[in-house]
């Protein structure tokens, strides 16, 4: 069922879904973009290219309570405090390289173990997808085959056209929405623009490079001195797990008063380039120098992933150049292990 929707009457479809939804879109703060809740148009900015952190925060926090604990007399008392909501979500203009990593971390949080606190959130959250206007330097997305269009995952698919934005539904409850009265049948002259516009994001992402059979090369480079070469810059502050998309190392502490009566059990976000990241006890640490903590996180992406879930845990977002200090490029390694 496809749709078209005048800009004008962009806000007026926001407050639509605002009477049963908090809407979550971009926004613009000073010279980056984040995702955040929309109380107005003016605070949209569906024209932005990248944020910085991926949509997985409304899903899976940086920072998460799970319980407190109390010990009153010779009883401990637990407290929930996981974060629950009355009303369901819109994400609203989540580029297709992040609703990939949204669906890379659904096969994480849905595996042999589930995540209730993440499953719900997915479960009352709607997904409205835009079509990217803007690639940026460093996207690579045609190369991981996660954009610049999307097939699957979507409540509702955006493309904008000129004056207008072009929707489809991909669910029982996308349609449901588009067949509000200010929606439109898409026509002829609709359809040929939106495809025009598909033309012209393939033609201006040309990453330049192939995954073709990347995991079997990679498992044989791993003794390989290229990891030497590109490490060397690496300062190790995680910029790039914590940007990305589809990381999703964390650790569980606790939090106590100081005289350890009562306290919060909370889940945080962690890094594999950490150096405590592997330390076990007695002091032991699987991986205490720099290239095995970079190594480990390559070789997950683009070789365990596949092995775990049949994926590459990368979308191709371009976060992890963008954001790194040391302009360290996934895209020349890859290359440099293709061979080229």
């Amino acid at each position: 069922m496809d749709k078209t929707l005048k800009k004008e009457d962009l806000w007026e479809f926001i407050e639509y879904l605002k009477k049963d939804y908090e809407v979550v879109g971009p926004q613009r703060k000073v010279d980056e973009y984040v995702f955040d809740y929309i109380n107005n148009l003016a605070e949209l900015a569906l024209d932005y290219a990248t944020t910085m952190l991926p949509p997985k925060k409304l899903f899976f926090p940086s920072r998460e309570p799970l319980y407190g604990y109390e010990k009153v007399g010779s009883e401990v008392i637990l407290r929930d405090l996981s974060e629950k909501w009355d009303k369901k979500r819109v994400l609203f203009g989540v580029h297709p390289c992040d609703l990939n990593g949204l669906l890379i971390l659904d096969g994480v949080f849905k595996g042999e173990f589930e995540d209730p606190l993440y499953l719900y959130r997915r479960k009352n959250t709607l997904i409205v997808c835009l079509m990217c206007k803007n690639p940026t330097e460093y996207c690579f997305c045609d190369a991981m085959g996660t954009g610049p269009t999307m097939e699957k995952g979507y409540d509702l698919l955006v493309t904008d056209i000129g004056d207008k934005y072009y929707f489809r539904a991909g669910s029982k409850a996308g349609r449901k929405i588009i067949r509000a009265d200010f929606f439109r049948a898409a026509t002829k002259v609709n359809r040929k623009k939106k495809e025009a516009e598909v033309l012209r994001l393939k033609n201006k992402l040309r990453s330049g490079f192939t995954i073709h059979a990347l995991e079997e090369k990679m498992k044989g480079k791993f003794w390989s001195r290229l990891w030497e070469a590109h490490t060397k810059k690496c300062v190790l502050c995680g910029a790039c797990n914590f940007t990305c998309p589809t990381c999703y190392c964390f650790n569980v502490i606790d939090e106590t008063d100081f005289a350890g009566r009562k306290g919060e059990r909370v889940r945080v976000w962690d890094a594999c380039h950490f150096k405590n990241f592997a330390l076990v006890a007695g002091g032991l640490n699987f991986r205490g120098g720099k290239i095995p903590r970079v190594k480990l996180r390559l070789y997950h992406k683009l070789c365990y992933s596949i092995e775990q879930r049949g994926v590459y845990d990368c979308v191709g977002c371009g976060r992890c150049i963008q954001f790194c200090p040391a302009k360290i490029d996934i895209r020349e390694i890859i290359k440099d292990v293709q061979g080229k």
